[in-house]
């Protein structure tokens, strides 16, 4: 009796690791400002020797928020000033920063849980959907489920495969014909590749209920142009979010390693490079295409490839619009007409005291790296392609994807300002079926 109670002890511990939040106590985020691309360069070619995160985006004349390992702190800082790197230490307390959001986010849970046992969908109350906090994978997917039943004619829910560990990949269409068959010009929009970029996924569920509970106010978003949206391209990693909040990648397992997960932006056939130690945060798979999620994507591009006008894969944050090439230093052959689109976009947002959206290709703004819109844009012959990389959060004046609710409610707002421009744009073009 003795040696099975010790077994079963040593199961509970394992388990209670297993369960464990992870936690980032130590870790440190520095304010780091490059004036060169040489900077960005060099940051970038130590960033996987260093375990660097780029929480925003590094850019010339910009300010970016580097997230630090302890054990590498000091040879982060010493790199710094030896190549003479404006920098400071913006935060040691980005485990509170965490741990505030999940207290916030629990709270609602409870008052959830006293909602009567009836309410089969507690995101919606008799005041409408509320966008008051961060919505789970399963209340996204609980809103779409909704949506199809109530709104037949205009709403249709697809899957679009499963993830590693078995979760669907789902997929919304709408349109006033009542279904999407390619007759009208198609605006593609995704959400949440990267797990942790939850401004990501909210902004494009508001997206969603704009175009469908909201359909009356915003019908010149749907009289010329239909709409395909897949807001959680990663579930797996999402879901993984709420145990590590700063996880990125999705979570199948590396072979070899003890490792989980890939980064599925740097994943899609296009510019594909083995970048980086196989745990690494920025990993690219061992495989062009290898990642289910990947794939699910590249189908959905396909399917629909003749009629989208517009694709826009939606991440967080930076303030830029971004559009091809990245993984390439060369200019689109439609440059500006991209970069017209790109500013009528970004003085969308200005005009409701919005941010400034810098607007210009991946590679030439920031850095040379693949991803989804190259893809589309290259492989499918998607002409408006981009990648938009929304506001930050605000801490302590150091810019992170940790956003309160307020700041979450303004990035809806600004994004859904975008996403009119990139819409009705959309309905203006001819269908060459037509």
């Amino acid at each position: 009796m003795q040696l099975f109670g010790a077994v079963l002890l040593l199961i509970a511990l394992a388990f209670s690791a297993i369960c464990e939040d992870v936690l980032y106590k130590g870790y440190k985020l520095y304010d780091v400002q490059t004036t060169a691309r040489d900077q960005i360069e060099l940051l970038q070619s130590v960033s996987h020797d260093l375990e660097l995160d780029f929480w925003s985006t590094p850019a010339v004349g910009r300010k970016s928020s580097v997230f630090v390992n302890p054990g590498k702190d000091e040879l982060f800082r010493t790199f710094l000033s030896e190549h003479n790197v404006t920098h400071r230490l913006s935060s040691e307390g980005v485990q509170r920063l965490i741990d505030h959001e999940r207290d916030f986010n629990e709270i609602r849970n409870r008052k959830r849980r006293n909602v009567s046992q009836n309410d089969t969908i507690p995101i919606v109350s008799t005041n409408g959907t509320s966008f008051e906090y961060f919505w789970s994978l399963n209340e996204i997917y609980q809103y779409l489920d909704m949506l199809a039943r109530k709104y037949p004619n205009l709403v249709k829910l697809f899957g679009y495969g499963k993830t590693y560990e078995n979760r669907s990949i789902k997929v919304i269409t709408i349109s006033t014909a009542g279904k999407v068959n390619g007759s009208r010009p198609i605006v593609l929009v995704d959400g949440g590749i990267h797990a942790r970029e939850w401004a990501s996924h909210m902004s494009v569920v508001y997206l969603i209920y704009q175009l469908v509970e909201r359909s009356t106010e915003n019908m010149d978003l749907l009289n010329n142009t239909d709409w395909v949206i897949m807001p959680v391209v990663n579930p797996d990693g999402y879901e993984y979010t709420q145990k590590d909040r700063l996880w990125r990648k999705n979570r199948s397992p590396i072979n070899g390693t003890s490792c989980f997960g890939t980064d599925l932006n740097r994943n899609f056939p296009i510019g594909w490079t083995s970048f980086g130690s196989k745990c690494s945060v920025g990993y690219a798979g061992p495989a062009p295409a290898s990642e289910l999620e990947t794939r699910a994507l590249m189908k959905l591009m396909r399917n629909y490839s003749n009629a989208t006008k517009v694709y826009l894969t939606v991440h967080s944050c930076g303030d830029f619009i971004l559009y091809p090439f990245g993984y390439k230093n060369e200019e689109a052959p439609n440059k500006m007409q991209l970069q017209a689109l790109g500013e009528e976009a970004a003085a969308a947002v200005r005009a409701i005291n919005g941010p400034k959206y810098s607007v210009g290709s991946s590679a030439a703004l920031l850095y040379p790296a693949n991803g989804s819109d190259d893809y589309i844009y290259e492989n499918l012959n998607v002409q408006y392609s981009y990648t938009l990389e929304l506001s930050c959060g605000n801490s302590n004046n150091t810019s992170i994807f940790i956003i309160s609710i307020a700041e979450m409610k303004r990035i809806n707002r600004e994004a859904f300002e975008m996403f009119k421009v990139f819409g009705k744009f959309a309905g203006t073009q001819i269908n060459a079926s037509c």
